[in-house]
């Protein structure tokens, strides 16, 4: 009869072993599955905020080619300044999801320092507008000293809120 009852207790506990197996098997797929679907959404915030970047980049060289070659295209200094400005109102909404899984050059104090992030895009945007109406007014004496405080607005808020150069994952 102690042969049974072994037999019964082995039967119970074979029988719960697959359901146990299956618990476990369905957790670590949740789990898993939870950190897939947040690694791909910080991939596409991610893109988002660095195709945001890269437009209000590619405005920046854009000035810069004109001026530094000395192109006869000031006017278009105006479109690439507004530009500028209307891209910045982006950034906050760009960087309003903590995502840092993935190839990203941002700080944790983007996430951290949220009001002082904010203040810094808000100086690009009102540097950018004044950039934009000194074209716009020709008074072409203020576009370099406007290119100068914008630049210097974009160069502190890499300096608080991106990685060195030297750490930035394109380096690896």
């Amino acid at each position: 009869m102690s042969l049974c009852i072994v037999s019964t207790k082995k039967n119970r506990l074979m029988n719960r072993r697959p359901w146990m197996t299956g618990l476990v098997l369905i957790s670590a797929w949740a789990i898993l599955g939870v950190q897939t679907a947040q690694a791909a959404d910080d991939e596409a915030w991610i893109e988002y905020r660095q195709t945001v970047m890269s437009a209000i980049g590619a405005d920046m060289a854009g000035i810069g080619d004109i001026l530094k070659n000395g192109l006869p295209l000031t006017k278009n200094i105006e479109f690439h300044a507004t530009a500028i400005a209307t891209n910045a109102r982006l950034v906050a909404s760009a960087f309003s999801q903590r995502a840092e899984n993935g190839q990203t050059d941002a700080l944790p104090d983007i996430w951290q320092k949220t009001d002082a992030f904010a203040e810094a895009t808000d100086e690009m945007r009102e540097a950018a507008e004044q950039l934009a109406a000194a074209v716009a007014e020709g008074n072409d004496a203020q576009i370099g000293p406007r290119v100068k405080t914008l630049g210097k607005s974009c160069g502190s808020c890499h300096k608080a809120f991106r990685k060195p150069k030297k750490d930035s994952y394109k380096n690896k």
